[in-house]
């Protein structure tokens, strides 16, 4: 019977239930998409499973509802025009939102033809979901890089130390394939590392930072925090006026990212790995309190979220001649040139062609094998002369290594946009293309190169400073752990959405003395929605000392908070201007009367804020320290 029919949920339980379990082996096998190896096959269902998972009450693909999932794939293989023929009289209702489905279609956007019955596609997403589960139990128990694995004492290159991979010394599989690789479960875990879901993966990290943070002993007030969680001070005040000079050492002397470093030069890892949450900070994990000079402000978590997201602004912030401003990122030729499709993206800054080190050639008398010379190109980032400015580099690298890592524990994403292919999959030690790497890098100069290389310049300069990013993170994370992860879940771990979703933001948004169906709250949603990407970015560090979102809804830890500004009536509204209480992540909104008014004066607000609302009046002391030199 050819008749479409409508199906209900009930009725699809029934058409796509199992009679046995010979049955359910049988779809298991018949489960796989045809032009697709099984890896492959399983590897798109997991990330599809997990994309509609994002957007669901639990954020996670283990304990999201069968039925949900089961309704997303079936609308989106009908939307692409893939349902298989045993499918094609089923007609099954969703209440996917545009923005899930928009997520989950794309998995599906390049198959062709027709894939396995739905019934058998099913069959594989719950033994993928059965797999999780018990890998919830068992990752605490498997090591992802045993130590023996690549030992030289199998013939392998790295020894009982980390891997060559990770800390990317480099990018050429040849040795790989010269020498012994001894088999173990860590490295069959990496090679299905794809199948493993996202939030199965992030809630084991997550178990291994809280396991692996140091212990801070309780004050004898709650409300004060203990002497171990140590002052820092930051002068925010000259910090900007730096900034805003020609004067490159002024720049890197007074920068919030470099007092930051010259506070923090004597702290070791485990200082950074502190976690203190006092009493009253809203719930904010930390590992030291922020004296921001000069401003009079009380750091109850604010403060503290304001300096990394500073530091992160300053880092990517570039001067005249399109350099960066700190010598920490630079702009990508891409960036600079603006052209291609990764323009967004900075890497890591190496000394003029001037000061850069030499590299360290092999004399022609010296004789060198075949394998000697493999091991040279695997360690060629590491053979160059040092200089004073590589020196210089590497430590600032290897600080933002540590600030990054230390505001990830603690919660607070950060605005990193480095390259994909050369920062963050060798980071998970997953595999990556010399030719993609440099087209994320420099686009004119891989059309030119017709046979690119792991020896090209900029791509050995560029591993030679993701070691010293790597030593950083080091320090405070757990890198033998993200082999788990793919380079793409592991710059979302860090970075979040670099958009500001304002759909996500509603979601999660409570009001105090407003409704959702007042007029300038409905304004207040038209005037974020009309912002640039930069100007939303401007409002979330107004009101949550933020840059970044969290990807979705089930990563945030407290709502956001419109609250209706009691202090100002009657006439004085019309003057009046939004605040916000960064530590709570809440915005106080005057009543304005139409859209252009708080389109206005809210964009003023957030284009001119330069210091926090104060909680106490300041010494005069105080305010000559912050604004000695100005």
């Amino acid at each position: 019977n050819n008749k479409t029919t409508s199906t209900s949920t009930r009725d699809c339980k029934d058409l796509w239930s199992f009679a046995d379990i010979d049955e359910f082996k049988e779809c298991l096998s018949l489960g796989t998409v045809p032009s697709l190896s099984p890896l492959q096959s399983d590897s798109l269902l997991t990330s599809f499973v997990s994309s509609v998972a994002d957007f669901s009450h639990h954020g996670d693909a283990v304990e999201s509802s069968f039925e949900l999932i089961s309704s997303a794939l079936f609308s989106t293989i009908k939307s692409h025009d893939l349902l298989h023929d045993d499918d094609s009289h089923v007609e099954f209702s969703t209440d996917l939102s545009m923005k899930s489905y928009q997520s989950a279609a794309a998995k599906f956007s390049r198959l062709s033809g027709s894939l396995p019955p739905m019934k058998c596609l099913l069959a594989r997403v719950a033994m993928i979901r059965a797999l999780n589960r018990r890998a919830k139990y068992a990752l605490p128990w498997l090591s992802s890089r045993p130590s023996q694995e690549s030992s030289a004492v199998l013939g392998g290159l790295e020894g009982f130390g980390a891997s060559v991979e990770r800390c990317g010394k480099s990018s050429i599989c040849t040795p790989l394939s010269m020498w012994v690789q001894a088999s173990s479960c860590g490295s069959r875990l990496r090679d299905c590392r794809s199948i493993l879901f996202g939030s199965v993966k992030k809630e084991f990290l997550n178990c291994i930072i809280s396991a692996t943070t140091t212990p801070t002993p309780l004050s004898h007030d709650e409300y004060e925090l203990p002497r171990e969680v140590r002052t820092i001070r930051v002068n925010r005040v000259k910090a900007r006026h730096a900034m805003a000079s020609t004067d490159v050492t002024s720049k890197k002397k007074n920068s919030v990212f470099s007092q930051l470093q010259n506070e923090t030069r004597g702290w070791s890892g485990a200082a950074l790995r502190r976690g203190h949450v006092a009493k009253g900070h809203g719930g904010q994990k930390r590992a030291f309190k922020v004296k921001l000079i000069g401003e009079g402000v009380n750091d109850y978590s604010g403060p503290y979220r304001e300096v990394f997201t500073d530091a992160m602004r300053e880092v990517i912030a570039t001067d005249e001649t399109m350099t960066g401003a700190l010598g920490v990122l630079d702009p990508t030729p891409n960036r600079t040139a603006d052209i291609g499709e990764y323009r967004s993206l900075h890497m890591f800054s190496f000394p003029s062609s001037e000061e850069a080190p030499i590299p360290i050639s092999i004399s022609n008398d010296v004789k060198v094998s075949e394998e000697e010379v493999t091991i040279r190109k695997h360690y060629s980032s590491y053979l160059v002369h040092e200089t004073e400015s590589l020196r210089e580099a590497e430590e600032s690298v290897s600080f933002l290594g540590k600030l990054a890592s230390t505001a990830v524990r603690h919660g607070i994403l950060v605005d990193l946009p480095l390259p994909l292919e050369s920062v963050w999959k060798p980071l998970c030690e997953e595999h990556n293309k010399d030719q993609k790497s440099l087209e994320e890098l420099d686009l004119l100069k891989s059309r030119y190169h017709k046979d690119v290389n792991s020896t090209v310049p900029i791509l050995v300069q560029q591993r030679r400073m993701l070691n010293a990013f790597t030593e950083g993170i080091s320090s405070v994370m757990p890198v033998e752990i993200l082999s788990i992860f793919s380079g793409t879940e592991l710059r979302d771990f860090y970075c979040g959405s670099s958009d500001i979703d304002v759909d996500l933001l509603q979601k999660i948004v409570e009001y105090e003395g407003y409704t959702e169906k007042d007029s300038v709250i409905q304004y207040f949603w038209e005037v974020l929605r009309e912002m640039t990407s930069e100007e939303r970015k401007l409002f979330l560090q107004f009101v949550w000392a933020r840059s970044r979102l969290p990807i979705k809804e089930s990563d945030f830890e407290d709502p956001f908070k419109i609250q209706k500004d009691t202090k100002c009536s009657g006439t004085e509204v019309h003057s009046a201007l939004p605040s916000a209480s960064t530590c709570f992540f809440s915005l106080s909104l005057p009543q304005y009367q139409d859209k252009e008014t708080l389109k206005r004066k809210l964009l003023f607000a957030i284009n001119n804020v330069t210091t926090m609302e104060s909680d106490y009046v300041t010494n005069d002391s105080e305010v000559r320290e912050g604004w000695r030199g100005m």
